[in-house]
């Protein structure tokens, strides 16, 4: 019974770690946190003043690990005091989601201002309009990693010998490199360069040259996450529930030592499917022109 119930747990884990991931991509396309962030803070330096959020100090594992870690230790706290699982998940994530919207409005308005010299206004609107998308958007990617954790801590038999904290620090690092590599497949460049030909590569003579008008007005962030929802937000949470998944499948059906084997011969499998289908492809396509 107990691989059994392991293996439900398992399971729900996978789901909860494809919503993690989903919306995690979109919080951080609606907040410019990856790979688009550094064209359009080159933007204005080329004469296009834009209305798209930019807020990246730091890298998406840096951020989704701190504040993953912040949630995770405000809830560890509030378990060791007898608090509801409920209450005490709900809290935290609250309490983590309000930092990084605070953190986001100090980093977009000192990333803005610094950009004065090339004429690039402030516009307050652009925090109306997407603090709230991008505060919903981490609340659930900050749940789904907080909930992910506790089952790992305190529901798995046996659980993992982590606490709750390291746990969160942990999946948060993991998610964020995931939707750093992952997700800049599609990760709003396709939206910020339309007026280039797609596939053909962007050369650094048209670095910040983006697309800053859509078909109802300026251009904003929350444009950019809506084209992103199509393709890379929901890629990224497969990644990520395959990846949570996999992991503790392996290990639960063939144990330690059979687990590493059957994850190496996997890993092998995945690349040989990964060239062959790039082959494929460059042989249907051909090189990109010149």
């Amino acid at each position: 019974m107990d691989i059994i119930f392991n293996l439900l747990l398992v399971t729900v884990m996978g789901l909860i770690a494809v919503i993690a991931g989903m919306f995690e991509d979109l919080e951080s396309d609606v907040a410019s946190t990856s790979n688009p962030n550094s064209q359009v803070q080159l933007a204005p330096q080329v004469g296009k003043l834009h209305k798209l959020f930019n807020r990246a100090v730091s890298g998406e594992p840096l951020l989704v690990g701190t504040m993953a870690t912040i949630a995770g230790t405000i809830c560890y706290c509030l378990l060791t005091s007898n608090t509801s699982v409920i209450f005490a998940l709900l809290i935290s994530t609250l309490i983590a989601t309000t930092i990084q919207v605070i953190f986001s409005i100090t980093s977009y308005m000192g990333r803005i201002t610094s950009q004065a010299l090339y004429n690039q206004p402030l516009f307050m609107d652009m925090l109306i309009k997407h603090l709230p998308t991008m505060a919903a958007h981490a609340f659930i990617n900050l749940f789904s990693i907080l909930l992910l954790s506790y089952i790992m801590v305190y529901l798995l038999n046996p659980p993992i010998a982590l606490t709750l904290p390291i746990t969160t620090a942990f999946l948060g690092i993991a998610l964020g490199s995931i939707g750093s590599a992952v997700g800049d497949i599609h990760y709003g460049a396709e939206k910020l360069y339309q007026t280039f030909e797609f596939g053909a590569g962007i050369s650094v003579s048209n670095n910040g040259n983006i697309t800053t008008v859509s078909p109802l007005g300026s251009r904003n962030s929350i444009d950019v996450v809506e084209f992103c929802s199509k393709f890379a937000g929901p890629l990224t949470g497969l990644c990520f529930g395959i990846v949570i998944f996999l992991s503790f499948w392996i290990t639960m059906v063939f144990g330690i030592v059979y687990g590493l084997i059957v994850s190496l011969i996997l890993i092998i499998l995945l690349v040989v499917i990964n060239m062959l289908l790039e082959r494929k492809s460059r042989n249907m396509y051909g090189e990109y022109e010149k």
